[in-house]
């Protein structure tokens, strides 16, 4: 899509006003100082892949420990995550939504059953995740994942998107990766990257099923994997640090005042994978 999907929360009225991200207010950042010691190791990430992975199939080894998440727990970790609508290490709040459109509250977001789960509701109340994890450039990102409709009412779609969003959200147009995107329930899937205008391409499938999306980010290339299955590799130069925001974000793209049809999102897992080029800010 040529829009962005995913922004710094704006923080409701007597929260705090400065959106700060791994601690530094955006106002204070600095220049990013590239690490040159190899990402950290997951030895103690204990997970079974699946032949369905493309982690499986390829070999690209254990999860970082620090950059992913089972969701096995009873509420998100506000270490690794913050909630759209909310303040940093809070779990109350709303903002406005995706270009205005309806709200973001972090009560739409919970963590339970081994699943993240995100609601849209028929009158634009959604939620999200930002990542709260260090910003790398280049490696793997897989996540288990499936938006369904929860009651026919005649309302619009909402939109469902797992992403890689830079770091410096100002330059969102050469640099973000959406790696599973469409309208909840529709017959197909698509990767959107955005560098040097939007490339794409897409895939025919269930998507209210869960599915295992995963890119492959190298430097001068992006490669798209569907239940372990390379579906294309799109040429693109992406060298700006990215978040991943757990692939739980549903947004609203009709105007105000249109009727939704409810929806949810579930996210399984969202496991990232270093590559022999990945770096850390």
């Amino acid at each position: 899509m040529k829009h962005p999907h995913w922004r710094r929360p704006i923080v409701a009225a007597g929260a705090l006003l400065v959106v700060a991200i791994g601690g530094v207010a955006w106002a204070d950042r600095s220049e990013p100082v590239i690490e040159a010691v190899p990402p950290p190791a997951a030895t103690t990430y204990a997970v079974t892949l699946s032949p369905d992975e493309a982690a499986f199939r390829n070999g690209w080894g254990s999860p970082v420990t620090e950059q992913s998440d089972e969701f096995n727990g009873t509420g998100v970790d506000l270490a690794k995550w913050g909630l759209f609508g909310a303040g940093e290490d809070q779990y109350a709040g709303c903002s406005p939504g995706f270009h205005g459109h309806g709200q973001r509250c972090a009560s739409q977001t919970t963590e339970a059953g081994g699943y993240l789960s995100v609601t849209g509701t028929a009158d634009g109340k959604t939620g999200g995740l930002w990542g709260r994890m260090r910003p790398f450039r280049y490696g793997r990102v897989e996540v288990r994942e499936r938006a369904l409709p929860l009651a026919d009412n005649g309302g619009e779609a909402w939109h469902a998107v797992p992403l890689l969003w830079p770091d410096n959200e100002a330059i969102w147009a050469e640099a973000e990766i959406d790696f599973a995107e469409r309208d909840v329930a529709a017959p197909k899937v698509g990767l959107f990257v955005h560098s040097k205008g939007t490339k794409e391409c897409s895939v025919v499938i269930d998507s209210t099923k869960f599915h295992n999306y995963a890119i492959d980010w190298q430097p001068t290339n992006i490669s798209w994997y569907v239940d372990g299955v390379l579906k294309c590799t799109i040429n693109a130069k992406i060298d700006a640090f990215s978040r991943s925001n757990g692939g739980a974000q549903m947004d609203m793209f009709p105007e105000n005042g249109v009727l939704m049809r409810p929806a949810r999102q579930d996210i399984d897992w969202i496991r990232m994978y270093a590559a022999p080029n990945t770096e850390y800010q």
